[in-house]
């Protein structure tokens, strides 16, 4: 190239770069966006960029123009939502709640993002200084996942605003009102646990050591300890809070993916050998079942288990196994320490967000990802139950099982006689199994479960045992919708433990109050709110139809015909040669 075009191709790139910046300071958009993208960087704690690449010291201007439906834009917004790599550190997204004073206003985009509204200013600052920190960290770092992908076009989509807005939601944090305590304090023990009651597990023996220390028993293995015949845990058992606290805080030390299933789960295994079951977020918290969609073919929840978990031992069930809810990192928690089975499904969205796909029946397609924000998501952690090994189950199928077609309905739906038939199969004729379907029949109405297919039973108990309350993804779909159906046993049978009954009348009243018990037993969740609010109102509004179901049976057939006491050991009867009609 000659030196005359040289000097021509030199000057024309000055030009061009100074008009670049001269339409960067006139605030000609999106030019200027780039330029508060990368100012941003440079604010101060008390300094924040107006659209027009201004500096203005108060923050609340934002929120204004935002309420106002004006756009705002640059890197230093609010808007960006602030995203915290730490793993032992909250993040503000996928959902924001208030635990505090301040009240969040959640604005779901496209791209998961939220925009915290409140009036405390600290809040938004701190904001602003953790998304300068996450741009950071991001560009620094040199894992593979993170690193793919990054570019300048965030922080411009960012600032061009979102597509598909949301109304926002208010999340508001209710005080408690202390009725969990003064429930579990005072209340009565519907489900007592016989002194003599036969354990699972054989009790370990612990060895001296030379140093003549004892050693120390994890929670997760006193929780394993404590089975037996009657319940998961004694009533107000405290290991389960040190069990709850173990698996919200505890270290990571491998994953491996769940075989089997519908949707993705994955097993956490901690440091102190103890097992997690891990099921990710996958939709907002007012999220609710499309009315067109089948029940098998709904979409599981991770708060939906926590709940679920919490609602069972307030009943006094104790059959479901305990859940937290739990922040965790899907770079350093996940990827990290996953086999290269799991590893091949992650990627990298076009919304700069760590994704991974899993293997599984139905929802484990590219669409329908598990993806954090950009690497945090929150999730349940369930207790692991012992091995399969050293406690057996046996799987029993569900008498009041949907037919799971989209063509035919199921035998007891068209039969009003089909309880009879029940009764005289084995082990329902006998011992304590049908009034557990009848507890579950509760249980699985106030949450709304209408998946409920199988259960299981530890094999070491025989028959005289309860059936575990697991997997319960798919309630909470629904708040504004009572599923009659799922109290079709109670209405057929006419019974139900007579304290299971006195314990639903108990929460009926305004000193115990269901959706009070059970917003304030979540309060002190990671995650919290753990259900979005009509759901408690749900419970409430659904108690009050079994108990008005309940009383309908006892005019009919009588209270001692309906309101049965607690069936006797002694008294039950195994199956012999004579009798082995099995039910299925």
């Amino acid at each position: 190239m000659k030196l005359k075009q040289r000097i021509g191709v030199t000057s024309a790139t000055i030009l061009l770069c100074l008009l670049l910046m001269v339409c960067m300071e006139s605030g000609i958009r999106p030019l200027s966006a780039i330029r508060n993208a990368v100012r941003g960087g440079n604010l101060q704690d008390d300094e924040i960029l107006q659209p027009g690449g201004k500096l203005i010291d108060n923050p609340r201007v934002h929120i204004i123009r935002k309420q106002l439906g004006k756009s705002d834009s640059g890197k230093g917004s609010p808007l960006t939502g602030a995203v915290l790599n730490d793993s032992n550190q909250r993040p503000l997204s996928p959902e924001v709640d208030s635990r505090q004073s301040v009240v969040f206003a959640v604005n779901r985009t496209a791209q998961g993002d939220t925009l915290p509204v409140g009036s405390d200013t600290n809040n938004i600052t701190q904001s602003i200084k953790t998304q300068h920190a996450l741009n950071l960290d991001v560009l620094s770092q040199q894992h593979p996942i993170a690193k793919e992908g990054i570019s300048f076009s965030e922080p411009l989509f960012a600032a061009l605003g979102k597509l598909k807005e949301r109304a926002p939601i208010v999340l508001e944090t209710i005080p408690n009102t202390g009725k969990y305590e003064a429930f579990f304090k005072t209340g009565p023990n519907s489900n007592p646990t016989p002194r003599d009651a036969e354990p699972l597990l054989k009790p370990y023996k612990s060895k001296i050591l030379k140093s003549s220390k004892r050693r120390k028993v994890p929670a997760w293995e006193r929780f394993q300890n404590g089975i037996n015949r009657f319940a998961l845990y004694d009533h107000n058992d405290p290991n389960i809070e040190e069990l709850l606290d173990n698996l919200s805080n505890l270290e990571i030390a491998e994953v491996d993916e769940k075989s089997g299933g519908t949707q993705v789960k994955l097993i956490i295994d901690f440091i102190d050998g103890g097992q997690a079951l891990f099921k990710p977020w996958k939709v907002p918290r007012d999220y609710q079942t499309v009315p067109d969609h089948f029940y098998f073919s709904d979409i599981e929840r991770h708060n939906a288990e926590i709940a679920s978990f919490h609602l069972d031992r307030i009943l006094d069930f104790r059959r479901a196994p305990p859940q937290v809810g739990r922040w965790v990192n899907l770079t350093s928690q996940i990827y990290d320490l996953a086999d290269s089975t799991l590893r091949r499904s992650f990627f990298r969205s076009p919304a700069n967000n760590v994704c991974f796909v899993g293997h599984c029946s139905y929802y484990c397609q590219t669409e329908t990802a598990v993806c954090g924000h950009p690497d945090m998501i929150e999730g349940s952690f369930a207790a692991y139950l012992p091995p399969f090994k050293m406690a057996p189950r046996k799987t029993w199928r569900h008498p009041w099982r949907r037919s799971y077609s989209k063509h035919r309905k199921a035998i007891w739906e068209d039969d009003p006689n089909y309880c009879q038939d029940v009764r005289n199969k084995h082990p329902y004729n006998t011992g304590r199994r049908l009034l557990d379907l009848m507890d579950l029949a509760v249980f699985d109405f106030l949450i709304g479960n209408m998946d409920r297919h199988h259960y299981e039973t530890f094999s070491k108990f025989g028959n005289y045992t309860y059936p575990l309350h697991l997997d319960q993804g798919r309630a909470f779909g629904k708040y504004a919708h009572d599923e009659l159906s799922i109290l079709v046993p109670i209405v057929h049978c006419c019974v139900i433990r007579k304290s299971t009954h006195t314990r639903l009348q108990l929460l009926a009243t305004s000193n115990f109050q269901l959706s009070d018990v059970m917003r304030d037993s979540m309060s002190t969740d990671k995650i919290a709110p753990v259900v979005f609010e009509p759901h408690l109102e749900a419970l409430d509004r659904r108690l009050g139809i079994i108990l008005k179901t309940v009383d309908n049976c006892i005019k009919t057939n009588g209270a001692v015909n309906v309101l049965k006491p607690e069936p006797s050991f002694a008294a039950y009867h195994e199956p012999t040669r004579s009798n082995e009609d099995w039910f299925w």
